[in-house]
């Protein structure tokens, strides 16, 4: 009974993983430092996730993450690429929207 177990466990983990694995991600490349939501964001390379209203940026070079909330809208077309909306706040850079490749989303923060 407890060899069944046990395979029972690692076909849910083989599962669980694939689907994690599986989730989209996004690249997002930032010019200079910016501000999403109440965040800072230092210039470089990052992963984009999204987990419903959490999008989460990670920093590909040092592995740091930062999650803010956010509104996912439907443009009603689909977007060619990844895109970054910026807005100038007071002299600093601001992320207002990212259209997502390859769908009809734009997140709105």
């Amino acid at each position: 009974m407890t060899t069944m177990k046990s395979v029972i466990l690692a076909a849910a983990l083989g599962l669980a993983s694939m689907t994690f694995a599986s989730a989209k991600s996004y690249n997002v490349v930032l010019n200079t430092a910016v501000k999403v939501g109440p965040a800072q964001l230092a210039a470089g390379s990052y992963k984009l996730a999204l987990d419903g209203h959490v999008a989460t940026f990670t920093n590909v070079d040092s592995g740091k993450r930062v999650m803010v909330l956010v509104h996912r809208n439907d443009a009603g077309v689909d977007f060619d690429r990844t895109a970054v909306d910026l807005v100038n706040q007071n002299g600093t850079q601001r992320i207002e929207a990212i259209e997502l490749e390859d769908t009809n989303s734009k997140l709105e923060f």
